[in-house]
């Protein structure tokens, strides 16, 4: 079996249960956020942080996470899946290697993509200041709440890295289904080696190189000369002496050039209306600007499913009697069938 093959084979249960932890705290942290503001509109956010730490710092890591950034868990799915697909050259099929190309090119675009969407999201949600009275006057999540983040939180950082031990031993799961050797191996040091010598990864070396490019300045600057007082203010605001939440980005704002880059597939429309006063053109009563997107996934393929669907549901209904007798008619013909094709 070739070798790219049976890496990705045998190593996808590291990458499930790394998505499987760093979602389930992105959606926790969400309900956080809406339980404590009530609203899901990222436009009235904003200055989260202050009110609510404990829920930023696990938003954080899970934005960190999904977005593959190391040295979390997400990290390690990514380069896995990266190790599974530079293999194409161990492939004699020409049209696997162009797809397997294509595929890494369409990998790192989306990893750049998804680091620039948790940036918006976390930026605009948790920085800078309120933008509305909800989120002026949030509570931070219950205990409860925050210990469900905080234990998925320290399972995020667990299962990277502990991926020397984890990821070997999924792996060896994945590569019994499919009769091939483990693709993923613990070496020398804790580090994973892919397929033999083709690849290694230390999660801890690299855990420990970025823990020590942050300490390293701070320790320097606190030789270099003395402790200064911390001393709070307000954010800069380019000499300004108001600063309101008006003058900060929007969701859609951070969000309007990639829109623009890829408008054959969000294809935004931009409307705007102006308000002018009756007694002169030149003084404006108020501006409206509107950016809504179609997406052309939503266009071509969801909405047409969807139509059919419900049609489909429609037609459907009147086998729907409301008697358990019928139904249970149903369920006795539906376990004949299956005794007669078994």
């Amino acid at each position: 079996m070739p070798s790219s093959i049976a890496t990705s084979s045998g190593c996808w249960p590291s990458p499930r249960s790394n998505h499987a932890a760093f979602k389930s705290l992105l959606f926790m942290a969400a309900g956080g956020v809406l339980h404590g503001t009530g609203t899901r509109d990222m436009e009235l956010l904003g200055g989260l942080i202050k009110r609510q730490p404990w829920t930023a710092t696990c938003f954080l890591v899970g934005a960190i996470a999904i977005a593959g950034l190391p040295p979390l868990n997400g990290f390690v799915s990514e380069w896995l899946i990266f190790q599974a697909l530079l293999q194409n050259d161990l492939l004699s099929w020409p049209t696997m290697n162009l797809v397997f190309a294509l595929a890494i090119a369409g990998l790192a675009l989306a990893a750049g993509l998804a680091v620039a969407c948790f940036v918006k999201a976390f930026g605009i949600t948790f920085l800078a200041l309120p933008r509305s009275e909800a989120a002026a006057t949030a509570h931070d999540a219950a205990p409860t709440m925050r210990a469900a983040m905080l234990v998925t939180a320290a399972g995020c950082a667990a299962l990277a890295l502990g991926a020397s031990w984890v990821v070997p031993a999924l792996g060896a799961v994945g590569a019994t289904l499919i009769a091939a050797p483990p693709p993923v191996t613990l070496g020398p040091w804790l580090t994973l080696e892919v397929s033999g010598d083709f690849a290694t990864l230390s999660v801890p070396a690299v855990a420990l190189a970025l823990t020590g490019g942050v300490l390293l300045p701070i320790v320097l600057l606190a030789a270099a000369r003395a402790r200064p007082r911390p001393r709070r203010f307000e954010t800069w605001s380019c000499g300004r002496l108001l600063q309101t939440a008006r003058m900060e980005y929007t969701a859609t704002a951070f969000a309007d050039p990639f829109t623009r880059v890829f408008d054959f597939f969000y294809r935004p429309v931009r409307r705007l209306d102006v308000d002018l006063h009756p007694e002169s053109r030149f003084f404006v009563r108020s501006i409206r600007y509107e950016n809504p997107t179609r997406f052309i996934v939503d266009e071509w393929l969801y909405q047409p499913l969807g139509r059919v669907l419900r049609a489909a549901t429609r037609h459907s209904g009147v086998i729907q009697s409301g008697s358990p007798n019928l139904y249970l008619a149903y369920v006795l013909a539906a376990l004949l069938l299956l005794l007669l094709v078994a």
